[in-house]
């Protein structure tokens, strides 16, 4: 399937969660970023100027927040999959892109941002 041309994107959820592969990481919780995208037809919402004929992003945002109070893993890959999970429960089998980012990693010397992209159901 390639990527839908209509899209709900969200940029720059932040979320404090315990995911790391240091027992620290675990234990203390960092700051992450996510952004995702839900392929979609805006076109009936566009129409009708109603929200039940989209993707309420605002479902999302609170279920992920809850997720992330809660979760305790290693990889943000475990991590991802969980968030696909999550999103697949709201809102069914759409295409999703997501890019999770560790804002600090802990890798001495390094002060950049690590990050996976993954996708379901979305191709470029």
């Amino acid at each position: 399937m390639s990527a839908p041309a209509d899209r709900v994107l969200v940029r720059g959820l932040r979320l404090w969660a315990h995911v790391g592969v240091l027992e620290h990481e675990r234990q203390t919780g960092q700051w992450f970023e996510l952004d995702f995208s839900l392929g979609c037809n805006l076109s009936a919402a566009a129409a009708a100027d109603a929200l039940e004929h989209s993707l309420d992003y605002s479902l999302a945002i609170q279920a992920l927040q809850r997720q992330a109070r809660t979760i305790r893993c290693l990889t943000l890959e475990h991590w991802s999959d969980q968030i696909f999970s999550l999103l697949e429960e709201i809102y069914g089998e759409v295409p999703i892109w997501l890019e999770l980012r560790k804002c600090q990693a802990p890798v001495p010397g390094f002060c950049g941002i690590v990050a996976v992209q993954r996708s379901r159901r979305w191709s470029p």
